[in-house]
Formats: structure tokens, C-alpha cells, sequence
């Protein structure tokens, strides 16, 4: 049972080390900074590699990991990625640099927008089915029936209001 236990927090451990021992010694440091830049990581990352391969006795290669992360960002820091990062509701960790970072942050700024009229809507249509069901297992008191129906129309119609909302989002 304790073996059992332990399995999920050996997992834990190895997935917080950014690099294993053969990664360490044989790592490619621009190849390791492209991909880190490509997916937009901060630069805080190039200690994560520092502290995992000092265990084994090996240091990043900084100006090849820098000119690495240098061209991945590239690739990272476009309206589109943003874009993409902000309505998936990703955080973003201000990985790129003047001037990628506005463009980048135009399109993450419209896409975190959708993201949380996505989220309020979802919010609404799960408060809407709540007062359905409440409502179609029977309210015995009138009054507190009444007011549940007000609220599902007032419900309703902002969730018509937000989906428009959405939509004319969507189409700019």
C-alpha cells in the first residue's frame, strides 16, 4: 500500500525537473532555448535547467540557450499566439520583448476577453439549469416559485444578450 502511495509523488517530482541526467549531458542549449521560447516559457526557466543539471555537474550554455530562446520567441510572440494563449485562458509570464510583446498582448488581450464571456455564459446556462430543475421538481411555496421564474427570464435574456455579445466579438 505505501509503494502504491508513493508512485504519484515520484511522478511529481520527476515532472517538476526540467531536465533529466542525459539531457544535462548531452544537451543542445540553442535547441533547448528555441523550444522554451517557442512555448513562450520565462526566462526564470534557464535556472530550472541550471538547478537540475547541477546534480550532475554540468552548467546551461547561457548565450547559446539566450540566442535559442531569442528565435523561439519569434514564433511565440504573435497576435495570433496571443490570441490563442488569452482564449484558452492561459496566464501569460511576459516572455516577450518589446516591441512582439504589444502585438502578442493585442491578441491575448481580445482572446482573454472571449475567454471570460465564455466563462460568464457557461456560468449563466449552469444557473439557468439549476432553476429548471429546481422548478420542474415543484417549489411549493408561490411567491418563492414566482421569483424563480423572474429570475430564469432575467437569466435568460442576459444570456441572449451575452451570446450576441460573443458573437459580434467573434466576427472583428
Amino acid at each position: 500500500m505505501i509503494k502504491i502511495g508513493s508512485v504519484p509523488i515520484l511522478f511529481l517530482v520527476v515532472a517538476c525537473a526540467s531536465l533529466d541526467k542525459n539531457e544535462c549531458l548531452h544537451a543542445d542549449w540553442y535547441a533547448i532555448g528555441l523550444e522554451d521560447g517557442a512555448r513562450g516559457r520565462a526566462l526564470e526557466r534557464l535556472g530550472d535547467h541550471r538547478r537540475a543539471c547541477a546534480k550532475y555537474s554540468v552548467a546551461p550554455e547561457a548565450d547559446r540557450y539566450m540566442s535559442g530562446r531569442s528565435e523561439g520567441l519569434k514564433s511565440f510572440c504573435t497576435y495570433e499566439r496571443g490570441y490563442s494563449e488569452g482564449r484558452a485562458g492561459n496566464a501569460y509570464v511576459a516572455a516577450c520583448p518589446q516591441p512582439q510583446a504589444q502585438n502578442f498582448m493585442a491578441g491575448y488581450n481580445r482572446g482573454r476577453e472571449l475567454h471570460e464571456m465564455h466563462r460568464q455564459l457557461e456560468q449563466l446556462n449552469g444557473e439557468i439549469g439549476r432553476i429548471k430543475a429546481a422548478l420542474k421538481e415543484g417549489i411549493a411555496n408561490p411567491r418563492a416559485r414566482a421569483q424563480e421564474v423572474e429570475r430564469l427570464e432575467a437569466l435568460t435574456r442576459e444570456a441572449e444578450q451575452l451570446e450576441l455579445h460573443i458573437q459580434q466579438a467573434e466576427r472583428q
